[in-house]
């Protein structure tokens, strides 16, 4: 008796042990997936949407292929709402494929996007709208919302753009002591209605000479950081204050870190009295709890919410505007930058002391021979 029960145990195990297909994915559903951001400062607006996407084998080999993430054809549209909720116009947007895009996992070659030139018909702050998107072949219908930014109230503080203007980027004294003295510079601007977020980026632009006599225009930029305000009723005052000499470590630290680039290459590089530009975006309160949401997560947690404000798929349709200010450096800058510890080996003079703007910047330098160009 046992030893049948065992022959009946081994041939139930050997049965089981043979039914080793079955499937990992749930059945295939179709997700929208919309990510767009107006900004009426813009002349075209662009919105990326996509479908989701799922295979049988790892999935990244089909992100690369555009099939698997674009839809063949849909209708998207743009309504306008005004301040007392009434539709008072509605744009189409149309289709175009998009170059030169940076290396990742999916199709690098060309993408879909959709825009809309509103040249004739541009965007009003006061004003919110509607995207509205039907793919008629598989019977979707999603749609998302949002209001803009006030750009006419994002505005740099009057005394920092004079004291620019007047001095340049100012973070360095105009000696080459042992111990250099740098100045910190305390950046302020107002807050506009509707703006939730507050990027501040320092872009230092120039150019490179090569020892082919090519000469490339390149630019590295600073995060600054964001901020938050209170509320999104504007007028409010944000002040930011960046550290002098953390601007020459920043110059080190972006090129020497820079593996695209032989400095055996670089004869010298150059700049102009519009090397330094303060780029200032402001993202509406939508963008902000997105981008909170996928922060990198620095708790034991791992799991995060998603977060959409698209109706019938996932993604995001926000507002953003931004502001730029541009200006010179000044002399004290300009000598530390070319001559100082942290950034003499990166080659940088002036290629043209014979200009105005150097001429009246370099009478107040000793050395201003030295970092002129050979």
């Amino acid at each position: 008796m046992k030893r049948h029960l065992f022959s009946l145990t081994l041939i139930l195990l050997l049965f089981c042990s043979c039914e080793t297909d079955f499937e990992l994915n749930a059945p295939y559903q179709t997700i929208p997936v919309v990510y767009g951001l107006l900004d009426q400062d813009l002349d075209t607006q662009i919105v990326k949407i996509n479908k989701s996407f799922l295979g049988n084998s790892n999935n990244v080999n089909f992100a690369s292929i555009n099939d698997c993430t674009q839809f063949d054809y849909l209708i998207a549209l743009l309504d306008e709402y005004n301040s007392t909720g009434d539709i008072i116009g509605t744009d189409t947007f149309r289709e175009m494929y998009v170059h030169n895009i940076d290396p990742g996992i999916f199709y690098e070659d060309s993408q879909k996007v959709y825009f809309l030139s509103d040249t004739a018909n541009p965007l009003n702050s006061n004003h919110e709208y509607q995207l509205r998107v039907n793919v008629p072949d598989k019977d979707l219908n999603f749609s998302a919302r949002t209001g803009l930014i006030d750009g006419d109230q994002l505005i740099f503080d009057f005394i920092f753009r004079i004291s620019l203007k007047l001095n340049g980027y100012r973070c360095a004294d105009k000696t080459l002591e042992t111990d250099d003295e740098f100045y910190d510079t305390q950046i302020k601007w107002n807050t506009a209605q509707n703006g939730k977020r507050y990027e501040l980026f320092l872009r230092f632009k120039f150019n490179e000479h090569k020892t082919d006599g090519s000469v490339e225009s390149r630019f590295i930029d600073w995060d600054l950081g964001h901020q938050l305000s209170v509320s999104n009723g504007g007028d409010e005052e944000i002040t930011k204050i960046i550290r002098g000499n953390n601007f020459f470590e920043m110059v080190n630290s972006k090129l020497s870190s820079d593996e695209s680039y032989l400095e055996s290459q670089v004869v010298k590089r150059t700049f102009d009295s519009t090397a330094i530009e303060f780029i200032l975006t402001a993202g509406n309160e939508t963008l902000n709890t997105y981008m909170e949401v996928n922060e990198p997560v620095t708790g034991i947690v791992t799991e995060r919410p998603i977060f959409t404000n698209v109706n019938n798929g996932i993604g995001l349709f926000a507002s953003k505007y931004q502001t730029e200010l541009v200006c010179s450096m000044s002399a004290g800058t300009i000598l530390e930058l070319c001559l100082g510890q942290k950034t003499s080996g990166y080659k940088f003079c002036l290629p043209d002391i014979n200009t105005p703007f150097y001429q009246n910047l370099l009478t107040e330098l000793d050395l201003y021979p030295l970092v002129e160009c050979d």
